[in-house]
């Protein structure tokens, strides 16, 4: 079965719960269906619709954890595209690239890594993006935070009705 997104009461992603929990919750009056799948779920004596995205009646409070830095969490931050020549790629045809070089003393880090496709790092080379003439699409920053883990993959993986409540 479909999993749902569920929302705080202040509509921000909190996570992907699983049907029956979606269900539960519905059930229980602690959260609305803001969209629902077209798959319906049976009981003995009812039908139901399977919720897409849920929101909660009361808004939960939520520790914030920094966004672990990973190589898969850097594509996603730049949504899967090539800082330098814009095209999207799957992930293995992406890699890192370091803004001032690691020759020059760059760190590996969350404001000196960008996404790059592999024709765009081997261009740059050793260089600044200014040196190689290739301006950044987008200055690289740390994630504030994700309510998903690196394994949520790109947004385009996720149903569309979800897309309005995910922001990076």
């Amino acid at each position: 079965m479909k999993p749902a997104l569920l929302l705080n009461a202040s509509y921000e992603p909190l996570s992907v719960v699983d049907w029956k929990r979606a269900i539960t919750l519905v059930l229980l009056g602690k959260a609305e269906m803001l969209s629902t799948h077209s798959h319906k779920i049976r009981s003995a004596r009812r039908t139901y619709d399977l919720p897409s995205v849920l929101r909660l009646q009361r808004r939960v409070k939520i520790p914030r954890k920094r966004v672990h830095f990973s190589r898969k969490n850097v594509y996603r931050r730049d949504n899967y595209r090539c800082q330098y020549c814009g095209e999207k790629f799957p992930a293995s045809r992406l890699t890192f690239d370091h803004v001032l070089p690691r020759s020059r003393g760059g760190e590996t880090s969350w404001t000196n890594i960008v996404t790059s496709c592999q024709p765009c790092n081997r261009t740059k080379c050793s260089r600044t993006p200014e040196e190689a003439s290739m301006p950044l699409l987008n200055e690289p920053t740390e994630p504030q935070w994700w309510p998903f883990s690196a394994s949520a993959g790109n947004l385009d993986d996720h149903p569309e009705d979800w897309k309005p409540y995910l922001w990076m």
